[in-house]
């Protein structure tokens, strides 16, 4: 029963959510036409690839109307919702309101080397010497964008 409801609104909600998505990013891509050039850059080539994607997705659904979809959501198990399989969703959620804390009290860069560093560490047992490289990479890249987009990041509460 269960999964023949996952498999009809699986059908049935394709094409709302994709129109939903649609219309999200062309309010993304209207409203940042008002920003300034370097500020507008990464948001308004997101939002056109996101639309040109999206109109490619509906363009697919109108081509396939009626036909059997090879991958069909109905085979979904129950046994996959053990508490295990809560777990790892809950955990997950805690990662990232760790990082949106993290993010508030110190700074957006701060924030991103060392969530990812506790990521990798923590979560995969990554190896130290990757870690710090990744995570060095990602601070380094986020202040490029930042200098080369002229951003102006959040104040931290603590900084």
């Amino acid at each position: 029963m269960k999964a023949r409801l996952i498999a009809t609104l699986t059908q049935h909600l394709q094409t709302p959510f994709v129109l939903l998505i649609l219309t999200c990013l062309v309010a993304i891509l209207w409203i940042s036409q008002g920003f300034s050039l370097g500020a507008r850059l990464f948001p308004s080539v997101v939002a056109a690839l996101g639309i040109l994607l999206a109109l490619l997705e509906l363009g697919r659904q109108a081509v396939r109307r009626g036909a059997r979809e090879e991958s069909d959501f109905s085979d979904l198990a129950e046994e996959e919702e053990t508490p295990t399989f809560y777990a790892r969703g809950l955990l997950f959620f805690a990662w990232m309101a760790g990082f949106m804390g993290l993010f508030l009290l110190i700074g957006a860069l701060p924030a991103a080397g060392l969530y990812v560093l506790a990521f990798l560490k923590w979560q995969y047992r990554s190896p130290w010497l990757p870690s710090l490289a990744l995570s060095g990479s990602l601070v380094a890249l986020l202040w490029g964008l930042g200098v080369a987009l002229q951003l102006r990041w959040p104040t931290p509460l603590l900084l």
